[in-house]
């Protein structure tokens, strides 16, 4: 009977202990969208379509992280020419927990002299040009049946619909960002012209929870630049580039991961000089969220550019730091716009208490 017990014991600790160890080694997982497809053919050049472009890229793109790392799983919105609503590339993400997303896509505008590449991250346009680019990827919802139900009387036509991105924070904005710099500095390399990191509001990636961003190659209706997008060069060194911006990122969210996961080491955190103040548990306050660190920075440092009242907050092995403190969301708009072309990517962020709330949440208290 003593056997039985010891056996039946390390049994139980063996699957005990295999079950933590596969749960602890999830796979990264990353969601490829080809932008575009079946009827909808995106831009169309002079002599090729968008939809094709974007998922040469996007196939080719997964089969390098597929080779290149075992430890990612690999999604794609679509793997051939079919029509997908932006909603369903949404829910594919979203569904699979994805890690980050890719949204691949190829410009265009009217002007045929207007070339290079860019790449967005959710958020309020902040040009005129930046909206434009928006509209038009937003306009393929007007191909989906009953679209005004499934996006809650958005209009990707209507300049007022995009207001309500002026409200909406992007909890995975760093993160977007930082994924964004990635990809824009190796189109540098490659010697492209980066047109660089923008906002814009796509509903893509709005409705994606998880770091998104959206991949502008060049423009099709540039005749030089469609015909290095048509390339077999041209797709391939893009592609290298964007698998390059992934494995830099991956690498950084490994060790984000690592460091995450080590005995937490107690620091002195910094305090208002009034150590008397306590926060009332009910008090909504908004806040103007300025960037986010892996490391503690004094509030008397450089990057703040000599700003005062400057604050941090700890979220996803982040420092996030925050400038001004105001209970009323008009004040702080006021304060973010008066420190904008400082800080052009500074956004607002609301607390109830020492719980981090949206802005939607916030404004209805």
């Amino acid at each position: 009977m003593k056997t039985f017990y010891k056996i039946f014991t390390i049994l139980v600790l063996f699957f005990v202990g295999s079950f933590v160890a596969v749960h602890a080694q999830k796979k990264f997982t990353v969601v490829l969208d080809a932008g575009h497809g079946g009827h909808d053919s995106g831009a169309v050049g002079r002599f090729s379509r968008e939809k094709n472009i974007n998922l040469a890229v996007v196939l080719r793109l997964g089969e390098l992280i597929s080779q290149n790392h075992p430890d990612v799983k690999v999604i794609y919105t679509r793997k051939t020419d079919v029509f997908l609503t932006l909603d369903r590339r949404s829910q594919i993400a979203n569904k699979n927990n994805a890690d980050l997303f890719i949204s691949i896509h190829t410009n265009a505008t009217k002007s045929r002299s207007v070339y290079g590449t860019e790449t967005f991250v959710m958020g309020n346009h902040k040009t005129e040009s930046n909206l434009e680019v928006a509209m038009m990827e937003n306009s393929v919802i007007t191909l989906e049946d009953d679209y005004k139900t499934t996006y809650q009387g958005f209009d990707p036509k209507s300049i007022d619909s995009y207001i309500m991105f002026e409200f909406m924070q992007d909890r995975y904005l760093d993160k977007s960002l930082q994924m964004a710099d990635l990809i824009e500095t190796q189109f540098k390399s490659i010697k492209r012209y980066s047109r660089g990191v923008k906002q814009a509001g796509f509903m893509v990636l709005h409705r994606t929870a998880a770091p998104s961003v959206l991949v502008e190659l060049g423009f099709i209706s540039n005749a030089d630049e469609e015909r290095y997008l048509n390339s077999t060069e041209g797709k391939e060194q893009l592609t290298q580039s964007i698998y390059k911006a992934f494995a830099n990122y991956k690498r950084k969210h490994d060790s984000r991961t690592e460091a995450n996961n080590e005995v937490p080491v107690i620091e002195p955190e910094y305090k208002a000089e009034d150590t008397s103040f306590q926060v009332d548990s009910d008090k909504v306050i908004f806040k103007i969220q300025l960037f986010a660190l892996e490391r503690r920075i004094s509030p008397d440092h450089k990057e703040f550019k000599g700003l005062k009242n400057i604050d941090y907050y700890r979220e996803g092995g982040l420092y996030k730091y925050t400038y001004g403190e105001e209970d009323s969301f008009e004040k702080i708009e006021n304060l973010r716009k008066s420190i904008a072309s400082g800080f052009p990517g500074a956004y607002i962020i609301a607390f109830k208490g020492e719980k981090k709330i949206t802005i939607g949440e916030a404004l209805k208290k």
